[in-house]
């Protein structure tokens, strides 16, 4: 699959969230059983999710990885237990989308990442994904659209 990259200038976002060390062969349960639980928790509150759920990677081992995955939400509102009330940063994005499985969106992490290099910028903080499909509604992994977010700087 070829990545077009996409630089634009976004908002910071305030989400609700779980941040969790979970190991690479339990990563799609439990992101699954955070977004369930951060859901209900917006459902209990009556509100509803500004846009669509994400994972944020903020550390990726061979073995492990350190995420936090969520929902948007309009203003920030205080979390529960060990959901917590975040944000996502804005600034200067650098964008791409990724059509398919999962399990292959490593790929538009590394266009992405040679991209912000061969372009002289750097990661300026964590990148995240923004699950556009709902796999329960389009049981097609072929047609799962998925944007791959990564905050970056001039270098």
């Amino acid at each position: 699959m070829i990545y077009d990259i996409q630089v634009r200038e976004g908002e910071s976002r305030p989400v609700l969230s779980v941040r969790v060390v979970t190991r690479r062969e339990t990563i799609s349960e439990t992101i699954a059983e955070i977004l369930r639980e951060t859901y209900a928790y917006v459902a209990e509150l009556g509100i509803e999710p500004s846009g669509r759920p994400f994972t944020r990677y903020h550390m990726i081992a061979p073995a492990e990885f350190d995420l936090e995955a969520g929902v948007p939400i309009a203003e920030p509102i205080p979390g529960r237990g060990r959901i917590i009330s975040n944000e996502l940063p804005g600034g200067l994005l650098a964008c791409t989308w990724h059509t398919g499985f999962y399990d292959s969106l490593f790929k538009a992490y590394e266009a992405l990442e040679e991209w912000i290099r061969d372009h002289r910028y750097e990661p300026a903080s964590a990148p995240w994904e923004v699950y556009w499909t709902d796999p329960a509604e389009v049981p097609d992994p072929t047609r799962w659209r998925t944007e791959v977010i990564w905050p970056i700087r001039e270098g």
